[in-house]
């Protein structure tokens, strides 16, 4: 009897173990669920999340390429709308030279002093006779003999078919007599006007006079940019 009264307290204990035993395992059982459950989420999460920003990456990259494209042809089309502009604006401006460039005409052709020269331009072409009187001033700062700026004019003839007579001319044109200091003279002249920026060429024919003269003949507004608006066209 005193066996069996201590024997059911040993199956109550050991029925109660066997219970917390089996809970043990089930709460780990699903500790570890919970667990994988939890990383298996997160892994996904993650993962979508990189993917996410994989596109916003390539998103934005595609609209900064397209704005960076934007932005050059807008940068093309300002270009060329000043050039334009430029270009506009040089056939508003007058042929003149300013006081830098009449000294480097002086200094390119003092040289050749005392050259004799003379100047004209076209009556009632204003534009042209302000462009001489800088020319003859240069000359005459150089040391050569320059005469006073004068007019020339032309008639028109009438009746004649069309393409018989020739246009107007423009630039500046530089005759000079056949001796060769005045030939030199002129060439010298055409070489440094030039290169300021306007649109000079010697004339077709030589003059058979015995004197030793330079005509330059300043004629009507060129076509397009003159002086630095043209050689900084040309640095473009």
């Amino acid at each position: 009897m005193l066996i069996m009264a201590l024997m059911k307290p040993l199956e109550w204990w050991s029925g109660w173990a066997d219970f917390f035993g089996v809970s043990a395992v089930i709460l780990g059982g699903i500790l570890v669920l919970v667990t994988l459950l939890g990383w298996t989420f997160s892994w996904k999460a993650g993962k979508l999340k990189d993917e996410a920003l994989k596109r916003y990456q390539v998103e934005a990259k595609q609209s900064i390429a397209e704005a960076n494209k934007a932005t050059s042809i807008a940068n093309q089309q300002a270009a060329a709308a000043n050039l334009e502009l430029a270009r506009l604006q040089g056939k508003m401006v007058p042929r003149r030279l300013t006081k830098e460039q009449q000294e480097r005409l002086a200094s390119g052709v003092s040289s050749l002093a005392p050259q004799l020269a003379s100047v004209w331009y076209g009556a009632g072409d204003k534009e042209s006779e302000n462009f001489s009187w800088d020319i003859a001033s240069a000359l005459n700062a150089a040391g050569w003999r320059v005469f006073s700026p004068a007019s020339t004019a032309a008639l028109a003839q009438g009746g004649k078919p069309f393409g018989s007579i020739p246009r107007l001319q423009t630039g500046v044109i530089v005759g000079s007599n056949k001796d060769e200091p005045s030939m030199r003279a002129a060439d010298t002249f055409v070489r440094e006007l030039s290169a300021l920026g306007f649109d000079t060429r010697k004339a077709a024919k030589i003059g058979n006079g015995s004197e030793p003269v330079v005509v330059v003949s300043v004629q009507a507004w060129p076509d397009g940019t003159q002086g630095e608006l043209k050689l900084n066209a040309v640095g473009r």
